[in-house]
């Protein structure tokens, strides 16, 4: 076979895997990208919260940090995903205790916020992907926690 056969046999392919790498990688991605923000900015980055400037936390990903002294959300090795922010009310009320003690608040503000956030995430019709157990989003409780403690900007 001679060296001009073997590239034509190759060049096909190659144009190919080319073609597909920048419409793939590239334009798709850009698509969805720009009409992510079209139909909905507000949702298009992630959730985000920020405060002093700086992003601190999103309502959609959890950030486990076992020294933080606010409520924690699954550990990676207890969870799928390793970054999900809703956990079931039963394991946020097992740290109320803690919370309490290292943030100075009471106990019964403290299971209100989680008891407040189950009620809306049930409304949110969350319970139907957690079927007998009401589900907290840690984050948004943290939110709240820190709102009250007006440390944002601190910690």
């Amino acid at each position: 076979m001679s060296f001009f056969k073997v590239v034509v046999k190759l060049a096909s392919p190659v144009a190919l895997l080319l073609i597909l790498m920048v419409v793939l990688g590239f334009v798709y991605p850009a698509l969805v990208w720009l009409v992510s923000h079209a139909i909905a900015p507000w949702r298009a980055e992630g959730s985000l919260h920020v405060a002093c400037g700086r992003v601190i936390a999103s309502s959609l990903v959890a950030h486990y940090n076992e020294s933080s002294p606010l409520f924690h959300p699954f550990s990676t090795n207890m969870t799928s995903s390793g970054a999900d922010p809703y956990v079931p009310l039963t394991y946020a009320l097992e740290q109320v205790d803690r919370v309490s003690n290292e943030t100075g608040l009471p106990r019964h503000l403290l299971v209100k916020l989680l008891l407040d956030n189950a009620a809306k995430n049930a409304v949110a019709n969350l319970h139907l992907f957690s079927p007998g157990y009401s589900i907290v989003n840690v984050e948004e409780v943290n939110l709240k926690i820190l709102q009250i403690l007006n440390k944002t900007c601190g910690w």
